[in-house]
């Protein structure tokens, strides 16, 4: 019984080396991808890592992505078993919110060849200004008082370098300058009407990721 025992492991023994002989593609992290956020319309560049578990050289045969919007290039067509590489895919940054891309890898694997990748990631602006228009009305001789805030949406520090509006009748503070990562900034607005005519102008953020602005609509009623 021993015997019979030991001759059926002995013969099982090539049959599990040779199913698990091969090349085989490891996605780092897994194929499910997370890239953090980017900031919209600007381009996404992310290097998918992989290695070669197998014991074989794995061929990358092609690399695909699902939309126009996007690609992807291998940095080997051929990875020796144990060696790494990496896959940098490119995004054009076209899109509101969580966005998601698939790239799709087909190898030389005897067994599961195509290996979809998926990578979401959160596209949003530097910063978020709230209202984002001024709509109000008054008569001359009124001084309107108004708020807005400025928030940082990023995950490292923005500098306010400059506000400014282009009217004279518009003057504006700011309780900060420097925001920390999801930190906000009040600027208190004064709008002086001098005139019976409308005020359409606007507020100018100028920040260290760019230049942002709070159009304002004044409707001057007479006396």
């Amino acid at each position: 019984m021993k015997m019979r025992k030991l001759l059926l492991v002995l013969f099982a023994l090539p049959v599990l080396i040779l199913a698990q002989s091969g090349p085989k593609l490891e996605i780092v992290g897994g194929e499910a991808i997370n890239t953090g956020s980017h900031l919209r319309g600007k381009e996404v560049n992310y290097d998918i890592s992989f290695k070669n578990s197998g014991d074989q050289d794995l061929k990358i045969t092609a690399v695909q992505t699902t939309c126009g919007c996007s690609s992807a290039l291998a940095s080997s067509d051929i990875i020796k078993p144990g060696e790494s590489g990496s896959i940098k895919f490119t995004f054009n940054g076209v899109g509101f919110g969580t966005v998601t891309k698939a790239v799709i890898i087909s190898t030389n694997e005897a067994a599961g060849n195509v290996h979809t990748v998926q990578l979401s990631m959160t596209m949003t602006d530097p910063v978020s200004l709230n209202p984002q228009s001024i709509i109000t009305e008054g008569k001359v001789g009124d001084e309107l008082n108004q708020t807005a805030t400025v928030l940082n949406s990023l995950d490292t520090e923005v500098s306010i370098t400059e506000i400014v509006s282009n009217t004279p009748v518009i003057k504006i503070t700011s309780d900060k300058m420097s925001l920390m990562s999801g930190e906000t900034a009040t600027l208190n607005i004064s709008i002086k009407i001098y005139e019976e005519s409308a005020i359409n102008a606007a507020i100018i953020v100028r920040t260290s990721v760019g230049e942002f602005q709070i159009p304002v609509l004044v409707d001057v009623k007479p006396n």
